[in-house]
């Protein structure tokens, strides 16, 4: 059984480009009100409410947990909070600073975090709710120059696996996406890739708006490859 999405809030951070950006159109052209949250977007005073069926775009930076706190208090409760927000940085162990490493953790892990968070304390009301950690098949296969950008993955993927345990009580549905290369700016600038042969960001947002269509269903994980397999 699908369900419409029209009257559901929905939050996506990561939302100004890339994946986060189309699952935000996505959401949005389901029925959904939709509010993309970037740390390139300008700081806005949130509308009350948001309009259905549109992509209202805001700053938010994932790492600051005062910001975040403001954010979702703005907000109202959310009904489909979509995790997507990262970076990357792809070279030798040896090449990486620590600095990079940090900035991974942040804002792969710490920002799922409080974003999870700040979802589990608003008021449920009795109604299912939906969480979706965008992660990376990098969280269980390995890729050289890759060891910060895993590591982050993996993190997330541990927290995800608590969160899904935690939430049940609160009717939060948890899902953690597991893509494989999707054709998004992160392969900017890096050679020996088939850009054309990986996923599109329109199609993996399809799928997210199919996963919380179906609430009757806990989709836990989720893994999804470009037909060709890991490239």
């Amino acid at each position: 059984m699908t369900t419409s999405l029209e009257g559901k809030l929905c939050a996506v951070t990561g939302g100004s480009t890339g994946l986060g950006a189309a699952i935000a159109e996505a959401l949005a052209g389901a029925g959904a009100a939709v509010c993309a949250l970037a740390r390139r977007h300008a700081d806005i005073t949130l509308p009350e409410p948001l309009g259905a069926g549109r992509v209202t775009r805001a700053r938010l930076d994932v790492t600051d947990e005062n910001a975040v706190t403001r954010t979702f208090a703005a907000l109202g409760t959310v009904d489909v909070l979509v995790c997507c927000a990262g970076t990357g940085s792809f070279k030798p162990l040896v090449e990486t600073t620590a600095t990079e490493l940090r900035e991974m953790l942040e804002a792969h892990i710490v920002g799922a975090f409080l974003c999870a968070r700040a979802l589990l304390r608003q008021p449920g009301d009795g109604r299912i709710r939906h969480i979706i950690n965008v992660s990376s098949v990098a969280a269980f296969r390995t890729f050289t120059s890759s060891a910060a950008y895993t590591a982050a993955k993996e993190g997330q993927r541990g927290l995800s696996r608590v969160l899904t345990e935690e939430a049940r009580a609160a009717g939060v549905r948890v899902t953690s996406l597991y893509p494989g290369a999707i054709d998004t700016a992160i392969w900017d600038g890096r050679v020996g890739f088939d850009r054309a042969a990986m996923l599109k960001p329109a199609d993996v947002a399809g799928l997210v708006v199919e996963i919380v269509r179906r609430p009757e269903l806990a989709v836990e994980e989720l893994v999804v490859m470009p037909p060709a397999g890991a490239l």
